[in-house]
């Protein structure tokens, strides 16, 4: 009430020196022509005397029996806490109902004046000062140095700072010194609410996440349910059932919730996983993927097993890309052919055509015992003879 009642003051005054200034000679008409302002300021304070926001346009015009304001190029500034924190800019502003509600219409630019420095465009804004919520309605998009964020409609609240993004939310990433047309990573969620001074960000699901090569191709797709993290400490977990594709190495990765850390570009989790690899079964404790690197590190308990053969470990190394395979720590490899079992601190070894992994220990030291059965019967004892095992 306190801006409708300034601006209709504002507008009262310039329109008292209007009409002093108007020829005495015309004639009156039903309704009157609108009122033209070479410049409008307008603002509003809070109870406790601090500046809440402040709207001015190098050009306005004020038609009087419908209360509403027409003015050009205008410019707003939001305040939080007494202090500017976004400069609002579009191509037109219709003040409604003496500032009961405010338009913006065209290349309308929300620009977050510290912290992240977040840019928030859109084509048609509605502002309420009174609760202090901006609504963008059309192509709402926030972007900073290497991010955009999308949705179908997003909702600021000037007071907190809480960005409420609905619809279908697009995450898109990029290189710093990349094209920002082609970005390499993508996520999309439900609904989402961000607090843009904390980072705090929370999704509705079905999460959808996505990394590409220059060409488009898919390298990594993640799937999973809701979706919370941080945006400042650059991380976001995504909650169980955690599904993590490798399209071109026939690669399928199933966690617990998951962590991706979208700027050093890595996933991880603490809770026990479970993955194929075409004809290998590979689980373990915890892991840390390096997308960059193509590799997975199995951090505790891993366990490889495929046919014919079980490998157990205190730690593996896979790299997708080379298809190199490390075991390291207690490593234990059992082959079914004659009972092997090979013991060694460490094992190296290749994924193979066929997606089976072939273990060598160039250099170690390697325990393997194996047991040879006899074909032959005892005629005493009518029994087959048992060979003891052979250590070598």
């Amino acid at each position: 009430m306190r801006a409708r009642a300034a601006l209709r003051v504002a507008m009262l005054a310039v329109i008292t020196g209007l009409i002093g200034c108007a020829d005495e000679g015309s004639g009156s008409t039903s309704e009157a022509p609108p009122f033209v302002f070479r410049s409008l300021k307008l603002n509003q304070k809070k109870p406790d005397g601090l500046m809440d926001w402040s709207l001015n346009s190098p050009e306005a015009r004020y038609e009087l029996s419908r209360q509403l304001v027409r003015a050009r190029d205008p410019i707003a500034l939001l305040y939080k806490d007494g202090k500017p924190s976004f400069r609002v800019q579009s191509d037109l502003a219709l003040v409604v109902n003496d500032g009961e509600q405010i338009l913006l219409e065209g290349d309308v630019r929300l620009q977050q004046l510290n912290g992240a420095k977040l840019l928030i465009q859109g084509d048609r804004l509605r502002w309420q000062p009174e609760q202090g919520l901006l609504l963008i309605e059309q192509r709402p998009r926030a972007t900073d140095g290497a991010s955009r964020i999308g949705a179908s409609e997003a909702q600021l609240q000037q007071r907190t700072n809480d960005l409420t993004l609905n619809g279908v939310v697009e995450l898109e990433r990029w290189n710093e010194d990349a094209d920002a047309s082609n970005p390499d990573t993508t996520l999309r969620t439900g609904p989402a609410q961000w607090n843009l001074d904390t980072g705090l960000l929370n999704a509705q699901g079905p999460v959808l996440g996505q990394r590409r090569d220059e060409e488009g191709t898919v390298l990594e797709q993640l799937q999973g349910q809701n979706l919370r993290g941080n945006t400042i400490q650059g991380d976001i977990t995504v909650q169980a059932p955690v599904n993590v594709q490798i399209p071109r190495e026939k690669g399928v990765l199933r966690a617990q919730d998951t962590t991706w850390n979208f700027r050093e570009q890595t996933i991880r989790s603490e809770q026990p996983f479970e993955a194929d690899l075409d004809e290998a079964q590979i689980a373990g404790g915890r892991f840390r993927a390096d997308l960059n690197d193509t590799t997975i590190d199995v951090i505790s308990d891993c366990r490889i097993e495929q046919p014919g053969e079980k490998l157990t470990a205190d730690r593996c190394l896979w790299n997708w890309q080379s298809e190199e395979v490390l075991a390291e720590g207690n490593v234990q490899l059992l082959r079914e052919a004659n009972d092997q079992i090979t013991r060694a601190s460490r094992l190296e070894g290749r994924v193979g055509e066929e997606g089976l992994i072939t273990f060598t220990a160039p250099g170690g030291k390697v325990e393997s015992q194996v047991r040879f059965r006899s074909d032959e019967q005892d005629p005493s004892s009518g029994r087959r003879n048992q060979s003891a095992p052979v250590e070598f």
